[in-house]
């Protein structure tokens, strides 16, 4: 196996599709940076809504989906921030918004739904699911 740059220094390439986070939760925050790297993704973190909209809009750097992480707000509300942060740029009204349920019933466990369009909710039964709709809504670019 020939090693590139990118699996040497353990980030992204440049041209990785770029996701914009928002993570409320400092412990999470972290873990979640670090396997969207991981997984191959360049990443935007936010902290909060306030931050979320100051770096989209002095951002230059385009992103290819919000990532939104519940956290005391309602599915709604979320929803609202996302279109917020994407009206906010350049990035057209197709950039995907995906929300991480945090409190959800066994019956949504495990489940992919599609709200809206270019809208939908995550309720993560583990990680795998969060890398397969992430493959699905922001694929890595195959080189």
């Amino acid at each position: 196996m020939q090693l590139t740059l990118y699996h040497m220094l353990d980030q992204p390439p440049t041209e990785a599709p770029c996701i914009f986070v928002l993570e409320p939760d400092d412990d999470v925050r972290p873990a979640l940076r670090d396997n969207l790297h991981h997984w191959g993704y360049q990443v935007i973190i936010a902290i909060d809504e306030e931050d979320a909209l100051q770096r989209a809009q002095g951002g230059r750097k385009p992103f290819n989906l919000i990532l939104l992480s519940q956290s005391g707000q309602s599915i709604d509300e979320l929803m609202a921030i996302g279109r917020s942060i994407r009206q906010s740029t350049e990035m057209g009204s197709q950039t995907p918004i995906l929300v991480m349920a945090d409190d959800y019933g066994a019956d949504l466990e495990g489940r992919d739904i599609q709200i809206g369009e270019h809208e939908y909710v995550t309720y993560l039964e583990d990680g795998e699911q969060l890398k397969g709709i992430l493959q699905q809504l922001c694929p890595l670019r195959e080189g």
